[in-house]
């Protein structure tokens, strides 16, 4: 999974060609922990398809301003740099990965 962060945000997600999901998350949101293992299985099926990132709001409380996140852990799913889908709060595994289905079929 990619690191992101204002530094590198723009060539990684924010105007990446393709498709980015990037969860949003802090330490202490025992929530956020959850969804690390829903990111990790995206990440695992969609390989090359499906680039995946973590944004720590700590760390980056000025591109969780600039992303509009007001809820933890939060996903973004970005297309060619712009946004497709949000989702707020917990997100299972099983949801997310059919959120995806709608825009990406698994590997054979």
């Amino acid at each position: 999974m990619i690191e992101l962060a204002r530094s590198n945000w723009d060539a990684e997600a924010g105007a990446a060609p393709g498709l980015v999901l990037a969860g949003f998350w802090a330490e202490w949101c025992l929530p956020s922990h959850a969804l690390a293992g829903a990111l990790e299985a995206a990440e695992s099926l969609y390989a090359g398809r499906l680039r995946v990132g973590l944004v720590d709001v700590d760390r980056e409380p000025e591109l969780a301003e600039r992303c509009r996140i007001l809820g933890l852990p939060s996903v973004l799913l970005m297309q060619g740099g712009r946004e497709v889908l949000r989702r707020v709060g917990l997100l299972p595994r099983k949801d997310l990965l059919e959120l995806l289905e709608a825009r990406l079929a698994p590997s054979p």
